[in-house]
C-alpha cells in the first residue's frame, strides 16, 4: 500500500476519537509494521519507578551497544482516562521504542496514573518521577540522563506540555530535557470544549483552568520544541496547536522564529504515534533532526 491509499483509508475513517476509529486506525497501520522491527533489541519491561501500579515503564536499548545515548521518553495518550505503554500481543507503542534505537538512540516509554481517581496534577508529578529515574538509575540501562526528549501525543501531549509549563508542581526544579516533541496536545483548557475525559483529569472548576493549562509557561519556555498537527485531526485539537503558535509568536522577546511544527498530511489524531517511521511519515526524519540537533 502507497501512502496516497493509507492516507485515503485513514480519512475514510474520519475525525472523531473514540474506540471505533482507534480500533480502525490500528487495523491499517499494524500490517505495515516490520514484524522484526524488535529483534536486536533489548527491552527491559515493567521497571517500576514510583509506588503505584501504573508507574512502569519500559526501556529500548540496542543488544550490543556501549556507553549511553539520548533517551526519546513517550507518554501516550488516552483521554485522560485510559491507554497504557504496552499491551501483550501488540506492536504499538513498541514500535516508537524500536524506532528510536534503530535511530541510534534509546527509548523509554511510561505508564502514569489516570483520571478520575488521580487528578491534575497527577500527569506532571508521573513524569517528573521519570526523569528522575533516569537521572539515577538511566546510566545502568544505557540512558543519557542529560540528553532526553519528551514525547507525549494527546492526553500525553497535555501532560508532556504541563510537565513544562509547571515546574512548580516539582518544587521550581530544572525540568532536565534537551528538548519536547508535542503530537496534537492539549495547551488551554479553558479555550478547549472540554469533554467528561477532560473534566475527570481537570475538574469541573472552569475557574481553575486557565492557571492548569500550559500555554502561558509553555509559550515562555526556552525549551526546544517540536509540534505537530494532523491534517484529520478533530478540529478542536488544530485549533490547540494555532492558538499556541500564536501565543508563542505574540510572546517572543526578540526577533525569534516560532518552534518547528508539521502538519502532518494523511494522519489523523491516532495515527501519527503509530506509523512512524513507515513509509512517506513525515514526522520521523524532523524527529531524528531535531533529536540529533539538541543532543
Amino acid at each position: 500500500m502507497n501512502f496516497l491509499e493509507y492516507a485515503a483509508q485513514i480519512q475514510a475513517i474520519g475525525r472523531e476519537i473514540n474506540p471505533e476509529t482507534l480500533k480502525a486506525t490500528r487495523a491499517i497501520i499494524e500490517p505495515l509494521l516490520d514484524k522484526s522491527m524488535l529483534d536486536g533489541l533489548k527491552i527491559t519491561r515493567d521497571l517500576k519507578y514510583g509506588n503505584d501500579e501504573r508507574h512502569r515503564l519500559d526501556v529500548f536499548t540496542d543488544e550490543g551497544s556501549k556507553g549511553i545515548k539520548p533517551v526519546l521518553l513517550f507518554v501516550h495518550g488516552g483521554g485522560f482516562i485510559a491507554g497504557d505503554k504496552h499491551t501483550e500481543g501488540s506492536p504499538f507503542y513498541s514500535n516508537i521504542g524500536a524506532w528510536a534505537v534503530k535511530n541510534g538512540f534509546t527509548g523509554v516509554n511510561m505508564t502514569y496514573r489516570l483520571a478520575p481517581e488521580n487528578p491534575w496534577p497527577a500527569g506532571i508529578e508521573d513524569i517528573r518521577a521519570v526523569v528522575e529515574w533516569i537521572k539515577n538509575k538511566g546510566e545502568d540501562y544505557g540512558l543519557d540522563a542529560d540528553r532526553i526528549f519528551l514525547m507525549g501525543q494527546s492526553a500525553g501531549g497535555a501532560h508532556a506540555a504541563g510537565y513544562i509549563a509547571h515546574p512548580k508542581i516539582y518544587d521550581g526544579a530544572d525540568h532536565g530535557l534537551a528538548g519536547a516533541i508535542l503530537l496534537s496536545g492539549v495547551y488551554d483548557f479553558e479555550a478547549m470544549p472540554t469533554t467528561p475525559m477532560e473534566e475527570a483529569y481537570v475538574g469541573d472548576n472552569e475557574l481553575l483552568y486557565e492557571e492548569r493549562s500550559s500555554l502561558e509557561g509553555l509559550a515562555s519556555t526556552d525549551l526546544p520544541l517540536l509540534l505537530t498537527m494532523a491534517e484529520y485531526d478533530p478540529a478542536k485539537f488544530q485549533a490547540q496547536t494555532i492558538q499556541f503558535l500564536s501565543k508563542y509568536w505574540y510572546g517572543c522577546k526578540s526577533e525569534e522564529t516560532l518552534p518547528r511544527h508539521i502538519f502532518l498530511l494523511g494522519q489523523n489524531h491516532l495515527s501519527a504515534a503509530l506509523y512512524l517511521g513507515l513509509q512517506d511519515d513525515q514526522l520521523a526524519p524532523q524527529l531524528k533532526r531535531f533529536i540529533e540537533e539538541y543532543s
